[in-house]
């Protein structure tokens, strides 16, 4: 199961606190049920991602309201891993060189109960979060990056270059202006994710687009990206 993309930033900040430090693994992870858990979520099978998953309305808006729960702890967690890195690089002066990959762990580790307590305020189980986790952040990462690159934009600047050159140059063109007219229809139409994850389960996610992006976006300034 690949890890959702808040614990996949997570460990990235981590690992560049410290260059010697290796890296936390950022592929497929089989995560445990915890204590208390729904008994589907502590077998094996639950955790089977070749299987369809089925989303709900219901789901969706406890797993909206799950990001926004777990987004404050997130961003206090990133600004102790900020200072922690900080120490380590010494520019927070030789007193506080203290070992900030430690004191990294145990926030992680302080969050990661706070995540739980999260997750279960919101009726979802490790299932839940991790499935729909992967749905949202693939349809949400590539409704942000089509944004960004817009291009729909570089289609119209090519399509009014080529009706300004001539006849044999405009044929030149064409190929690459069919290419980039495919590429814009995938990716606002979402082709690839709906392929993965189903037509019903991607037109669902759009319903709370807004509310989803919010989030995204607030992760990523958390975690000190940028946000468009």
């Amino acid at each position: 199961m690949r890890k959702w993309l808040w614990v996949v930033v997570t460990a990235g900040v981590l690992a560049g606190c410290k260059k010697e430090e290796p890296a936390m693994p950022a592929g497929p992870e089989r995560v445990t049920a915890d204590e208390g858990a729904p008994p589907e979520a502590a077998t094996a099978e639950s955790f089977d991602d070749t299987a369809p998953y089925v989303l709900t309305q219901a789901k969706l808006d406890a797993y909206v309201g799950y990001q926004r729960a777990v987004q404050a702890s997130y961003a206090a967690m990133a600004k102790e891993l900020q200072a922690a890195r900080a120490r380590l690089q010494g520019t927070a002066g030789p007193e506080n060189k203290a070992p900030g990959v430690g004191e990294s762990m145990k926030a992680i580790e302080s969050k990661a109960e706070l995540e739980i307590q999260a997750r279960r305020a919101a009726g979802l189980n490790e299932v839940d979060v991790n499935r729909i986790g992967v749905l949202v952040t693939d349809v949400i990462t590539q409704r942000h990056m089509a944004a960004m690159l817009d291009l729909a934009a570089e289609l119209r600047k090519l399509q009014e270059m080529q009706a300004k050159l001539k006849p044999e140059q405009a044929a030149e063109l064409a190929p690459q202006i069919d290419i980039l007219r495919q590429r814009v229809r995938e990716t606002e139409e979402l082709v690839s994710v709906r392929k993965t994850h189903g037509d019903a389960n991607v037109d669902l996610v759009l319903t709370r687009e807004k509310d989803l992006m919010t989030n995204y976006q607030d992760m990523l300034r958390s975690f000190g990206g940028k946000a468009q």
